[in-house]
């Protein structure tokens, strides 16, 4: 999967493979939700590139405790 920087606060992610889209297609399915409040991604722990096979993540509500 390429990780594509467009900026500070905008990545694309591009399936390289049939599973990768597949996996995408996932996590967007989970993240975006058209009833309900959407979903976003929060870094957990540190990722260091020499040591870290992989970048973690906590799925967790856009907007906790609110009625936003």
């Amino acid at each position: 999967m390429k990780v594509l920087m467009e900026g500070p606060e905008r990545i694309e992610l591009v399936p390289e493979t049939e599973h990768e889209k597949e996996n995408l297609n996932s996590l967007w399915k989970l993240l975006i939700r058209c009833e309900g409040h959407s979903k976003v991604l929060c870094p957990i722990g540190e990722f260091n590139p020499n040591d870290d096979e992989g970048a973690q993540f906590t799925i967790q509500d856009q907007f906790p405790g609110s009625d936003h």
